[in-house]
């Protein structure tokens, strides 16, 4: 019993550093066991995610990863060569029109004057003359000056027969005084240099001008001078 009590005396009088050896020593275990755990995971190999990816976009492109921007970069060169190639079909509105001569081997009788007034010999007036008269023999072919179709073939018994053919874009030409081809017709298409008619002296109002074609150009309804177009200087 002795023996016994010995032990437990000694137990209760070093009871606290029997705690903190046994605490210290299961610190060390769990320190030991983190390490080892540790070690293991290091020597694992590292997957990248991003790579991986990478790697399967690459799969569904092929494996070839520039040919989707090759692909972008020869689309947009097409769709810039369309849209060249569309500019080109269109003619740009702004080019010079210029117009074909209504009457060839003509001689200018009377220009256009819009703040003067000219003498009418027929009528025996001083009057406006919003055109051009071209003189020439009777029957010479009067010809369409610009691209068009005809808006109308009148013919009255004072002003004789007036063709007007439309343009476009509000410009207008108009023949007078001339005998119209006889297949000519409202709503006909009609190109420069199509013969539309022959020099004549029908209008009684100008008949002592001899045979001639009075020509005017009319632009968004308003009578100008024909040389912007016809350029006579140039001929």
């Amino acid at each position: 019993m002795s023996k016994n009590n010995k032990v437990l005396n000694f137990l209760q009088r070093n009871v606290y550093y029997l705690i903190i050896g046994f605490a210290l020593l299961i610190t060390a275990i769990v320190i030991l066991a983190v390490a080892l755990t540790n070690n293991k995971a290091a020597s694992k190999p590292v997957i990248n995610i991003e790579s991986e990816s990478v790697s399967t976009s690459d799969i569904h492109t092929g494996g070839n990863k520039t040919s989707e921007s090759e692909s972008v970069s020869e689309s947009e060169s097409e769709s810039e060569s369309e849209s060249e190639s569309e500019s080109d079909d269109h003619t740009p509105t702004g080019n010079k029109i210029v117009f074909t001569l209504p009457v060839a081997n003509s001689t200018v009788t009377k220009e256009f004057t819009s703040s003067t007034v000219v003498f009418n010999q027929t009528l025996g007036v001083y009057t406006g003359h919003m055109g051009i008269d071209f003189s020439a023999d009777e029957g010479t072919a009067v010809v369409c000056a610009y691209n068009g179709k005809i808006e109308s073939v009148v013919t009255s018994y004072l002003e004789g027969t007036t063709v007007t053919v439309d343009h476009g874009n509000g410009l207008k030409t108009v023949y007078n005084s001339i005998d119209a081809a006889e297949n000519l017709r409202e709503g006909m298409t009609v190109k420069a240099g199509d013969v539309i008619g022959y020099v004549s002296d029908n209008n009684k109002q100008e008949y002592k001008d001899g045979p001639h074609l009075h020509f005017e150009v009319l632009s968004d309804g308003e009578k100008i001078d024909p040389e912007t177009y016809l350029m006579l200087s140039e001929k």
